[in-house]
């Protein structure tokens, strides 16, 4: 596996996208300067409001310097975000790939409520877990905002 040298604890939970999401991606920026690749479809296995897994035949390189951007359809939700690698590994004839979003406050909200009817969708019976999902998450969120304002 090839990681990034600073390796960080999640923010949030992460919520696995059963039922074949996919999502298209293209590399946007490179080194700062825009970059137009054509888009290419890749398999997403999880999602949280800050970041994501996803399965693709192509091989990014993990680095910040190159900016990918991701078009999510989740249901009713649509979603064009902005990330880059974090880390990759070889599974079979595929890679496997941790990615990380661009901090946004206000996407990260909307990503939450798009999971959450996700979740909802996905275990219709499971409210429990749908509600223990709300709970941890918006206490995170919360968080998030007092750190914020407190500067």
């Amino acid at each position: 596996m090839e990681k990034s040298s600073e390796k960080q604890p999640r923010e949030h939970i992460r919520i696995r996208l059963r039922d074949g999401a996919h999502a298209e991606v293209s590399i946007c920026n490179v080194d700062g300067e825009g970059a137009d690749s054509g888009a290419s479809v890749v398999l997403l296995h999880n999602m949280s409001p800050t970041g994501l897994r996803f399965q693709s035949h192509l091989r990014f390189p993990v680095s910040k310097s190159y900016l990918l951007q991701f078009s999510i359809t989740l249901d009713e939700w649509q979603f064009c975000l902005l990330g880059h690698v974090v880390w990759r590994r070889k599974e079979d004839n595929f890679y496997v790939y941790g990615c990380s979003f661009i901090p946004d406050d206000g996407i990260r909200k909307a990503i939450v409520c798009a999971l959450l009817a996700k979740l909802q969708t996905m275990s219709p019976r499971q409210v429990r877990i749908h509600e223990l999902y709300r709970k941890m998450t918006y206490k995170k969120e919360a968080e998030i905002s007092r750190l914020d304002v407190k500067g």
